[in-house]
């Protein structure tokens, strides 16, 4: 077999080891349960697959998608130790590289960089990515955490970020990639403590 073939299982193997190297674990407030970050990465694959996306590269990148990111590789570090420029380009396009800038203008140049990209491709795995983290802060939101209690900033500005980044998505990423980040986005929203204080 070609070594194309195992390139979704090289990917999860590396994934897998970088995170685990770095001791890495979900965000959660203290005392609730930290999965391993291994779990938001096959999350993001799932999703992929789940939408009937039948590319291994893009399966590859989703696994991958934060190890430059949280890991200590670039973009030919990564390419190097995958075998695949294709994977590593994708995974660069959805990393936040400025680290040292404030939580406002890495999310501005996150967003200014996928829309100029405009590749249905990058903007499926970012969604998916979303999707996911979306998903986790529903998970603590129902049990009554707040939202700063886990992220850097509050309610109202990570549904901000979530919003502007769902006029990227909507259209441009396949139909059910889409309904999965729409219903974690309308469920987010619903958690918002100012609308729960004004209810009856």
């Amino acid at each position: 077999m070609k070594s194309h073939d195992f390139l979704v299982l090289n990917a999860m193997r590396l994934a897998e080891y970088a995170h685990r190297k770095q001791n890495q674990y979900r965000k959660a407030p203290p005392g609730e349960d930290r999965p391993a970050y291994f779990l938001h990465l096959t999350e993001v694959a799932w999703l992929l697959a789940q939408s009937a996306i039948d590319d291994n590269e893009l399966i590859a990148a989703a696994f991958l998608h934060d190890i430059i990111e949280d890991c200590g590789y670039d973009e030919t570090s990564l390419a190097q130790a995958i075998g695949n420029c294709r994977v590593a380009q994708r995974v660069a396009a959805v990393s936040e590289l400025a680290k040292g800038q404030s939580w406002e203008a890495r999310q501005q140049a996150y967003w200014e960089r996928l829309s100029a990209i405009n590749d249905p491709a990058i903007l499926a795995l970012s969604c998916a990515d979303k999707t996911s983290n979306l998903m986790d802060m529903n998970r603590l939101l129902v049990k009554g955490y707040e939202v700063s209690s886990f992220t850097k900033r509050g309610f109202a500005s990570q549904c901000a970020k979530f919003e502007r980044l769902d006029l990227l998505f909507r259209g441009r990423v396949p139909a059910r990639l889409y309904q999965y980040f729409e219903r974690a986005l309308t469920e987010f929203r619903q958690q918002d403590p100012i609308s729960a204080e004004k209810a009856p």
